[in-house]
């Protein structure tokens, strides 16, 4: 065990998040959920990764009053940890794609299942020791349990490519969410530290991934309507430029709301917003996965596709013309 370097990559892994934390205090400011869960991530796994040192700079150091409670607490915190970034990561790449607080508060007490058997399962250990052990020599030592803990708290990452996989399945790609710059680091770093006891990397490549994810956030920032979350025009304009400089075949169609300024004038511009939104929401519905819809400006919405065929975009037409008038039948 190369303590050295254990220090060095645990520091370096918290040194990123604060940065992230300093530089998303603007995000933080609108206090949405998703914003307060990826907080909680960052300062969790923050927390963990000076945990982590803690842990194996008085791992068998009975020379330290109170190390054996300390390394018990402080190998719990770490668990605890894995629990907690493993269900917040569910619930914030749920609540990203989908972007319905209702859903994941349906979903919320199923979907934490796991996670709450992880945090009895830790309470238990602090008495039974069947997760992990600090014998007496204050050395910390895996036990069989804690294989099966990690494949629970696993389990939601694995779900959460699920969450990812249905979303695309139902609307189509989510250019700016990549997961797997966020699963991939985690994957590396977790499997190393769980085959080789002395490496200690997890926590240093959980911060990894979750820079990850807020660079392509930044992205999303710039180009995401906030209120409809179609793409802007901004978006729109460089999907232009590219199909002009590579010649791409391509078409639009352009949508404009009947009597919207009516809508704004008689209930509010608050029930304008909720309009526009259930717009997007029919034209998100419509389109194939292969078409861009834009919202352009205002009550305007474009709907570009590489396509040659005509066909296709006169069917897209009629698809959110039959599902405006079914909503009107409702």
């Amino acid at each position: 065990m190369n303590l050295q370097a254990i220090i060095i990559t645990n520091c370096i892994g918290f040194t990123l998040l604060v940065i992230l934390l300093i530089s998303s205090h603007l995000v933080r400011q609108r206090q949405q959920l998703s914003d307060n869960l990826f907080t909680g991530m960052i300062v969790v796994t923050a927390s963990a990764c000076i945990m982590e040192m803690l842990t194996f700079v008085f791992d068998g150091r009975t020379d330290v009053p109170g190390v054996h409670v300390m390394n018990l607490f402080g190998n719990s915190f770490l668990y605890l940890a894995n629990a907690f970034d493993a269900f917040a990561w569910c619930l914030y790449a749920d609540l990203h794609l989908y972007h319905d607080e209702n859903r994941i508060r349906k979903k919320f007490f199923k979907m934490g299942v796991p996670a709450f058997v992880c945090i009895i399962a830790l309470v238990f250990n602090l008495k039974f020791q069947f997760l992990f052990t600090i014998d007496q020599e204050a050395f910390y030592h895996r036990e069989f349990w804690g294989y099966i803990y990690y494949t629970m708290t696993s389990g939601y990452l694995i779900y959460s490519i699920i969450i990812r996989h249905r979303y695309i399945k139902k609307y189509g790609s989510d250019k700016f969410f990549p997961i797997y710059m966020f699963l991939t680091p985690i994957l590396v770093g977790a499997t190393a530290q769980y085959l080789v006891y002395g490496l200690s990397i997890g926590w240093c490549c959980t911060a990894l991934g979750l820079v990850g994810i807020y660079m392509s956030l930044q992205n999303e920032l710039s180009y995401i309507d906030p209120l409809t979350k179609l793409y802007n025009r901004n978006y729109l304009d460089h999907v232009l430029h590219r199909i002009s400089r590579k010649q791409i075949p391509a078409g639009g169609l352009m949508i404009d709301l009947d009597y919207f300024k009516s809508i704004n004038d008689r209930f509010g511009h608050t029930v304008g917003d909720e309009a526009l939104v259930d717009a997007a929401r029919i034209i998100r519905l419509s389109v194939p996965a292969k078409a861009l819809p834009v919202r352009f400006a205002g009550d305007e919405f474009i709907i570009l596709m590489r396509t040659p065929d005509e066909s296709e975009l006169l069917q897209i037409q009629e698809t959110i013309r039959n599902a405006v008038l079914e909503i009107g039948r409702a």
